[in-house]
């Protein structure tokens, strides 16, 4: 190898090491995000109201009839 090939090799190996390092940072920087963040609603209430509205719609529903007999 030439000097100036082993030199850009150590500067593309840096450069990668670099990347590499920042992309780890930022994955533990969105893990923690994702941790210590609080839910706009608690779990609890959205399936509630989720529940409810479902049977507001079931409730709206004309009711069933019998069958004609033929």
């Amino acid at each position: 190898m030439k000097g100036g090939e082993n030199e850009m090799n150590h500067y593309a190996n840096y450069q990668l090491r670099l990347v590499q390092e920042r992309r780890n940072e930022e994955m533990k920087q969105a893990a923690d995000a994702r941790r210590f963040a609080r839910p706009s609603k608690p779990l609890r209430r959205s399936v509630g109201q989720s529940i409810v509205r479902f049977g507001e719609r079931l409730a709206g529903e004309q009711p069933f009839e019998l069958a004609r007999f033929r």
